[in-house]
């Protein structure tokens, strides 16, 4: 975890704002943030995000990659 992330979590927290949290156990997380990703290109997101996002997807495949027994559908 980031401290960007760490920040969006702490603040969301003393906001009370909701916040959707994947992991690389999901089986569709990496689905899940590609498309996310791609509507941040339709939307005009900056590059940064964009990279930061292409960035935590391969981390995410790198993960599963070496730990296939531990992702699964969620229950």
């Amino acid at each position: 975890m980031t401290d960007k992330d760490k920040k969006i979590i702490a603040d969301a927290k003393k906001n009370g704002t909701p916040i959707f949290v994947l992991t690389a156990k999901d089986s569709m997380s990496i689905r899940t943030m590609y498309n996310y990703m791609f509507h941040c290109e339709d939307n005009g997101c900056d590059a940064e995000h964009i990279n930061g996002v292409n960035k935590r997807i391969k981390e995410f495949a790198a993960w599963k990659g070496q730990n296939p027994d531990k992702v699964h559908t969620p229950d």
